[in-house]
């Protein structure tokens, strides 16, 4: 679901933001770059970002079935004091 997006990491010397694919944050428990602005290497350990990747993917899971059950409720029929002339 959240693959084709990316995730802008800040290089500790400049402050540039790289960006990576989730994909390959996700794929592996740690993660190296070269900062494309000073060229310095940053190590990315994943766990925690892994970790709150799936507890995302359960909330939204859960908004999608409330969304499923709300929109199964019956509607509730409108009175003539709904209307006005």
């Amino acid at each position: 679901m959240f693959e084709e997006e990316t995730v802008d990491i800040s290089c500790p010397k400049c402050g540039h933001r790289n960006s990576l694919m989730v994909r390959e944050v996700e794929a592996q428990t740690e993660s190296h770059i070269v900062c494309g602005n000073c060229g310095v290497g940053v190590k990315i350990e994943t766990q925690g970002f892994r970790e709150r990747l799936v507890q995302v993917r359960k909330e939204l899971k859960e908004i999608e079935r409330q969304a499923l059950r709300e929109s199964k409720k019956p509607k509730a029929r409108p009175t003539k004091d709904d209307y006005s002339i």
